[in-house]
């Protein structure tokens, strides 16, 4: 995997964005008003070829590949440039593809003697309606019929429109140049739309982040009450909101960029979700941008006006948005038994071009070589009985399969070599956490013990590293983590457990809450209270105590999902001063050692399997008139959107363990992925249990829709945006490092 670009493509970016910086400013973009189109900027663009780029060179073109196409279109939806460059690009390419018949308006392309836009949508009696760039342009390429056609005629007066842009109709009755038909018109056609699709989407990523900026340096400066309202929590974490679903288009849409220019089966599909997802995250940005504004952005004065029309008409160009959650269903799920044949909505041909340098979405052959092997391990390890006796007693931990675990190594797989481990990269773990989340392996006691072994070769003694580590990853030993009490929760330096030195000795006393794996447990990582004459975060000191240990009482915890977890009382307590970790009064830094080990968003899998199986249920159950379920088309809406929202998900996670990989450390991004994750993950539960129905009240019950586990999922999602640092925790992290706002509290 590799999400660099190479000093090529990044001089392509650099180019395209001074260039647009200059010839589309906001003053441009206003005096293009009221047709929406700057001539003297499309002149310059001609100039330098943009349009002819994405031709082969020896077509007269540039031989540019979708990706360096790409990286040209981000700035100009960051400024919103008032020229049809997606429509024009897109129709050289399509001429390009049609060969010798349309060899003459190709040259005129290229030389930039004409204007060719492709029409985005299927003409309708006809008429290619609102075209972009329709009232500018000398011909455009629509699919008419079963006709693919080129029609040079006059450019008709644009009407009034949302974002001022050279929309028109453009009939097509006269002037045509039919350039396919039948089935290779409508392949012809899909492989230019695909390709729009991926470029807008790309456009939209660029306006995206724009409106962000906007947004965010705007709550940066203004003050209400005396303090800038960038620190106003519910301000802050909105706009961390809107920040991870950029991050996420920005991925998708460069995603899809590669996947089209490499010609991968998915392709299509990912065409399909990047300009959905991104169109509507563009808007959402500019939408919150404006927001936070005040009435100050409903001003035509301000450039968010501008962002906020622009983004919404791009959701528009091809009918209603949600129109293009069900093309993402068609090519994810195949077409509904009774759906009419679209144009629109058929797959593209792969049209593969030129290399995309370092570009890569895949983990990598060592990657996929662990997978293989985890997989191979669980048809042999992982049995139903396992899964169903965590599920009957709620302790997601197997002895039996931890301790498999352990034998292959994969308790320290990450660790390196010359320090016991198998010295994997964190591409390799992530397929690890992938696969065990993806077969609902129980698994709670591995992640635990895996996080303080960790922790421990960083700042144990040698005594600890001596006696208790090879306990730990040869799993003999478990343990749970003693951070949270009644109103330690989110702020977990607040603790109030207290430790006090006697001799060589120290007295615990206090609770803690949702100790999980406690009644498993050889050991408790517990946070305690050492002194109270510094500030709380300064006064805390980590222990490992034996569970064993007189004056320990635990008391379990039945929760929503099912699982179990603990309270755990702690009464005179006796531990000698070698059961300390880390300095005394230097909790703090050990504890923040361990969550950096904590970080993993690869429970990921978790949403992926519910969406398998409510996808399996839905092809096979019926609607009372006797339809599968599937091809409902609010299901199938559904299942589009909560498919985006995961593979969205993926890139957060992978982009996350990418960086780590590169020996970066990714706290942003990881805050990013954990958020999204479990997000998407809980409501998509709650959205998949309504499919079922009154049904979807049913658990693990005879006749239950997907044997209870969507029910399950439902319950069980609600704790995931809480455990391992809530949602606001992550958002706070975003917002404040990542988009650098004023600290809110």
């Amino acid at each position: 995997m590799d999400l660099r670009l190479t000093d090529d493509q990044r001089a392509v970016q650099e180019a395209f964005a001074a260039f647009f910086a200059k010839e589309a400013s906001p003053e441009r973009v206003r005096a293009a008003e009221p047709l929406g189109f700057d001539p003297a900027c499309w002149a310059r663009l001609g100039e330098l070829g943009a349009v002819g780029m994405g031709v082969g060179e020896t077509s007269g073109g540039g031989g540019a590949s979708l990706l360096d196409l790409a990286l040209a279109v981000e700035p100009a939806g960051a400024t919103i440039a008032p020229v049809p460059l997606v429509e024009a690009i897109v129709a050289a390419r399509a001429l390009e593809a049609a060969g010798p018949v349309a060899a003459e308006a190709l040259e005129q392309v290229v030389d930039g003697t004409a204007l060719i836009v492709l029409a985005p949508a299927p003409a309708v009696g006809g008429i290619a309606r609102l075209v972009p760039g329709g009232a500018v342009a000398d011909a455009v390429i629509a699919l008419d019929g079963d006709e693919l056609v080129l029609v040079r005629s006059p450019a008709p007066t644009a009407p009034v429109n949302l974002a001022v842009q050279p929309l028109a109709d453009r009939p097509l009755a006269d002037g045509r140049t039919v350039l396919a038909t039948g089935a290779a018109a409508t392949a012809a056609f899909g492989t230019a739309l695909d390709e729009w699709r991926v470029l807008s989407a790309s456009f939209a990523a660029g306006l995206g982040r724009r409106a962000l900026d906007i947004g965010v340096e705007y709550v940066k400066e203004r003050h209400q009450f005396g303090v800038p309202i960038g620190s106003f929590q519910t301000v802050a974490h909105r706009l961390a909101d809107v920040a991870t679903a950029v991050d996420g288009a920005e991925l998708l849409a460069r995603k899809a960029v590669w996947a089209a220019q490499t010609g991968r089966e998915d392709a299509s599909a990912l065409a399909a979700m990047a300009f959905a997802f991104c169109s509507r995250t563009a808007f959402d940005a500019a939408s919150w941008s404006l927001h936070y504004h005040g009435g100050y952005g409903f001003m035509l004065e301000y450039d968010v006006t501008l962002l906020l029309r622009r983004a919404k008409a791009l959701q528009l160009t091809l009918g209603d948005p949600r129109h293009e959650l069900a093309v993402v269903a068609s090519r994810l799920l195949g077409p509904a038994e009774d759906a009419p044949p679209s144009a629109s909505a058929a797959p593209a041909e792969p049209r593969p071009g030129a290399p995309t340098g370092s570009l890569d979405f895949l983990l990598g052959e060592a990657s996929d070589e662990f997978r293989a092997e985890v997989r191979t391990f669980l048809d042999e390890h992982l049995t139903p009985d396992i899964v169903a006796r965590a599920h009957e007693t709620g302790t997601m931990h197997d002895w039996g399969l931890h301790r498999k675990l352990a034998e292959r190594g994969w308790l320290s797989a990450s660790w390196p070599v010359e320090v016991g481990g198998q010295g994997r990269d964190p591409l390799q773990m992530i397929a690890l956490s992938e696969e065990l989340y993806l077969r609902g392996a129980p698994i709670d006691g591995m992640g635990i013990a895996s996080m303080v072994a960790h922790t421990l070769v960083h700042e144990g003694t040698d005594e600890q590293k001596r006696d208790i580590l090879p306990g730990i990853i040869g799993g003999e030993l478990m343990l749970c983590l003693g951070y949270s009490e009644p109103d330690a929760g989110s702020d977990v330096a607040a603790v109030a457990t207290r430790a006090v030195r006697d001799g060589d000795e120290w007295v615990i006393n206090g609770q803690k809450m949702f100790t999980t794996m406690a009644h498993e447990a050889h050991f408790a990582f517990l946070l305690v209270r050492t002194n109270l004459d510094v500030p709380k975060h300064k006064g805390l000191t980590m222990f490992l105590v034996p569970m064993d240990s007189p004056g320990i009482e635990i008391t379990p915890v039945e929760t929503l999902g099912g699982e179990r977890t603990n309270i755990t009382f702690y009464t005179d307590v006796r531990v000698p001063d070698a059961a300390r970790v880390g300095e005394v009064d230097g909790g703090w830094r050990v504890m923040m050692t361990a969550l950096v080990f904590e970080r993993n968003a690869a429970n990921w899998g978790e949403s992926v399997r519910l969406l398998d199986r409510a996808v399996a249920w839905a092809a096979e159950a019926r609607t009372p008139d006797g339809r599968r379920v599937i091809d409902d088309p609010i299901n199938r809406e559904r299942l589009a959107r909560h498919a985006i929202g995961n593979e969205v998900a993926r890139l957060h996670g992978y982009r996350a363990a990418w960086l780590a990989a590169r020996g970066e450390m990714p706290a942003v991004e990881g805050s990013m992925a954990k958020l999204w994750t479990s997000e998407v993950f809980q409501a998509a539960a709650a959205e998949l249990v309504d499919m079922l129905g009154v049904a979807g009240q049913l658990g693990h019950v005879e006749g239950a829709p997907a044997d209870g586990w969507i029910e399950h999922a439902f319950r069980h999602s609600q704790v995931t945006t809480i455990y391992g640092g809530s949602s606001e925790i992550q958002r706070g992290i975003i917002a404040e490092r990542g988009l650098h706002l004023p600290r809110s509290r």
